[in-house]
């Protein structure tokens, strides 16, 4: 396989595993895994919803004797130890795959380098590191749970086009329009959980459900109660590896002065609320952030910022 090969097999398995991202239900990474053979895709899967089967071994499965001698292209390093599934690594070893190429070492401490060993010493061939960064980036919420003790954290905010999120206290307002509120329902699909205020939850009392047809999500809906620290701890032990912080303002000045956010979606419209309006909280200085994308949806504007690549 060329350089080229490899990177279009990687982002092949990127594809298939961002699929599962809010689909995991407890501190897991969504893994894709595709194998080749001989020029052409002879199977491609991510990890099933809740964690099971793995990514590696739904793609064995679904070869049959047609995995031996092919190269599986993994976003992240396949486990080398026995937990709710046997190690995947193995897995691929026994099926005779003569190569795997990984996208990034796992940084749980019962695999990190382990499965490339058990790779290596079962006579698989192994490199290391394609498109490394954006392996990572699909997983940042499982490497942030591992490290950090805390899930990735999106704050998302729709704002008029003189910084307000309502027309006036206490009073529910839609600010953006139907592209910008179909974007918001496919946003939701990617987290394990929805957060927002107190006083949004009052207020705006919303269903912060994913609602698009023929497809069901379920993330878990958290009302903001105590400091922010101590619930993104309570929220990685119980699984919760991407959070999207809804609001309103107070919740949303809380993360940004606490520094405790990785990406930020703002959803800006034209229109202009007045002077009676409730103030956003301040965006304008995001801690590490540089704009990553910008794009119309409709009359409103989409502008994402996160950490560069």
């Amino acid at each position: 396989m060329t350089a080229n090969s490899d990177i279009h097999y990687m982002r092949h398995a990127l594809a298939v595993a961002r699929r599962g991202l809010g689909r995991m239900g407890s501190v897991r990474p969504s893994v894709g895994c595709v194998l080749v053979k001989d020029g052409r895709v002879r199977a491609a899967a991510r990890t099933g919803d809740g964690g099971a089967p793995h990514a590696e071994s739904a793609a064995l499965a679904a070869a049959g004797e047609d995995a031996q001698d092919t190269t599986a292209y993994v976003t992240l390093e396949p486990c080398a130890h026995h937990g709710r599934t046997p190690p995947c690594a193995k897995a691929l070893v026994d099926a005779g795959i003569a190569r795997c190429v990984i996208g990034a070492l796992d940084p749980f401490e019962k695999v990190n380098g382990k499965g490339v060993e058990m790779l290596r010493a079962g006579g698989v061939a192994v490199d290391l590191g394609v498109l490394e960064e954006e392996c990572r980036a699909a997983n940042q919420g499982f490497f942030l749970a591992v490290r950090e003790n805390r899930p990735f954290v999106t704050l998302k905010c729709a704002v008029s086009a003189d910084g307000k999120i309502a027309a006036a206290p206490g009073e529910r307002t839609q600010i953006t329009g139907e592209l910008a509120h179909r974007y918001l329902h496919h946003l939701r699909s990617f987290y394990d959980a929805i957060l927002v205020g107190k006083t949004t939850m009052e207020v705006d009392q919303p269903q912060l459900t994913t609602r698009i047809e023929g497809y069901v999500h379920e993330a878990q809906r958290i009302v903001l109660d105590r400091p922010v620290q101590e619930m993104l701890e309570d929220l990685a032990a119980r699984g919760i590896t991407r959070l999207l912080v809804e609001g309103g303002a107070k919740t949303h000045t809380s993360f940004l002065e606490s520094g405790l956010y990785d990406e930020v979606i703002l959803l800006k419209s034209p229109k202009v609320l007045g002077e009676g309006g409730v103030d956003a909280a301040d965006f304008s200085n995001l801690k590490g952030l540089k704009s990553q994308k910008t794009r119309a949806l409709g009359e409103d504007l989409l502008a994402i910022y996160g950490c560069s690549a």
